[in-house]
């Protein structure tokens, strides 16, 4: 993808605060959009096909006719934050918003890992490709993005990494499944929050998950995946978490390898942007309606 008229990398002061967002907001963040009664925004729910099991979706549908961008938003594990509301003000912004959950996770069949979990973000992928997909849901094939947090955005540059069509990739607060085992102190501090807050999960104790993790070393760890992400419009945003060191260390490789399609955020918040989610839209809203400006894709 071209890299003409991006946006270079931004690192927003911990000083700044969410009223200063309140008053920037897009009208997408904070107002409803004119109802269009031939074309309505509406919620679609679905199921769609991996490796053998049916996977929950939502699909939230955005007004107006002809084809609208659309955005796969990955929550993380096991996704008590679905980050709905900025699902909500992205489709206010013109986009359709299709969430999911991960085999074994909330019901869904199937046994839970993080293998698993990146081979159904691909085959969601390969579903909204589909031309009886694209047309039912009116969907621009060229404007596929990827916003994932947590766990979710680890899945978002990973599913990136070799798929060039993708017209743009947002990253928040993403968990390094490559490092997290790292250090031993914050190794136990992770894996104690994630045996509390698995019961979601059928088919993988946190245990076994750490183990799988360590398996794939180097390959899930995301600083070394900057040469890789480089050729699309990049979104990256902190939180003040234990994420925060990785993220910023992709960013400064991105940097190095003069990567002028990245943008970075930093949020003075925790790793739920609890008391930023106005922030948090703003920043995620307002680098989509710059991306509609972007080039898309050449096609193959």
């Amino acid at each position: 993808m071209p890299n003409t008229g991006v946006v270079i990398a931004l690192l927003i002061a911990g000083f700044v605060g969410s009223e200063t967002y309140a008053q920037q907001a897009p009208a997408a963040v904070i107002g409803d959009p004119a109802v269009d009664n031939d074309y309505p925004a509406t919620l679609s729910i679905l199921t769609i096909p991996s490796h053998g099991v049916d996977l929950d979706a939502f699909f939230y549908l955005a007004s107006g006719p002809g084809q609208h961008g659309t955005v796969v938003l990955l929550h993380g594990l096991p996704g008590y934050e679905l980050n709905e509301d900025l699902a909500q003000s992205i489709r206010r912004a013109g986009w359709n918003v299709l969430l999911f959950h991960y085999r074994g996770t909330w019901g869904v069949g199937g046994a839970f890992s993080l293998s698993s979990a990146i081979d159904d973000t691909l085959e969601v992928i390969h579903f909204l490709r589909q031309p009886s997909t694209l047309t039912k849901y009116r969907i621009d094939p060229q404007r596929l993005v990827l916003i994932g947090h947590s766990f979710g955005g680890f899945l978002a540059g990973y599913a990136s990494r070799n798929d060039a069509d993708l017209w743009g990739v947002a990253i928040i607060s993403a968990t390094n499944l490559g490092t997290m085992a790292a250090d031993p102190k914050q190794r136990e501090a992770r894996l104690r929050r994630w045996e509390s807050q698995l019961h979601p999960v059928h088919g993988a104790t946190a245990s076994d998950l750490f183990r799988e993790a360590e398996g794939h070393g180097r390959d899930w760890d995301y600083t070394f995946w900057a040469e890789k992400l480089c050729h699309r419009s990049l979104l990256l945003v902190e939180a003040e978490d234990q994420n925060r060191g990785d993220m910023q260390a992709l960013a400064a490789s991105m940097r190095e390898k003069h990567c002028t399609a990245l943008e970075q955020r930093a949020v003075p918040t925790d790793h739920s942007f609890s008391d930023h989610r106005i922030a948090l839209q703003t920043i995620v809203v307002e680098w989509l309606n710059n991306l509609r400006s972007r080039p898309k894709p050449d096609p193959d």
